[in-house]
């Protein structure tokens, strides 16, 4: 090659490799794992801890303790205005030990958590920030 079509060629050279590099960035954001869901302890008579903070787009997973005696739930009392789906927010069955719970949270606001049978003792609230 002539030096005259090298200098032409450097600028076209120069975009290819930041393109090539922004493509490898975007793939590794893309394939980034999403975030470990934040851990609540359903415990006999409370969930620890009984408050939480998460990201939008966040997720809980509530797992039962292997010490437990009793059955335990976990249902949604209360969700921020124009919620959809509040009914799987909440577990279908009760369970005492080696069950687990998890859920996502789209959308940014309060939750309030009871556990049905233990109502007064068993409260979590989640708070879901944007």
């Amino acid at each position: 090659m002539r030096p005259a079509t090298v200098r032409a060629l450097k600028p076209v050279l120069a975009c290819v490799a930041a393109v090539a590099l922004l493509g490898a960035t975007a793939a590794g954001a893309l394939s980034a794992p999403a975030p470990k869901p934040v851990r609540v302890t359903v415990n006999d008579f409370f969930f620890g801890p009984n408050a939480v903070t998460i990201k939008q787009d966040g997720s809980v997973k509530w797992v039962w303790s292997s010490l437990n005696a009793y059955p335990h739930d976990v249902h949604l009392k209360q969700g921020p205005a124009g919620l959809k789906k509040k009914g799987t927010y909440s577990t279908k069955t009760t369970a005492i030990a080696g069950a687990h719970f998890q859920k996502q949270f789209p959308t940014a606001g309060t939750y309030k958590f009871i556990c049905t049978i233990h109502p007064s003792e068993m409260k979590l609230t989640v708070t879901v920030k944007k």
